[in-house]
């Protein structure tokens, strides 16, 4: 669920990027421009997948509380 929260904002960032370079070449379709968005998203989630495979509790334990 940890992955969820970074990849879903990932793919909206490169599907906006992608939309914001496609706009101006009006020589591709719009069907192109939808599948090259389509495409970016998902191949942006899938690095950012890789990238997240680690679990940050096994990066950057939490310190244990001392016993008094």
């Amino acid at each position: 669920m940890k992955k969820l929260k970074w990849l879903l904002p990932i793919m909206v960032i490169s599907a906006f990027f992608s939309v914001l370079i496609l706009r101006d070449h009006p020589d591709v379709t719009f069907q192109n421009k939808v599948l090259i968005t389509i495409g970016a998203s998902l191949v942006s989630a899938l690095i950012g997948f890789i990238l997240l495979r680690q679990d940050i509790d096994k990066v950057d334990p939490k310190p244990k509380e001392k016993l008094k």
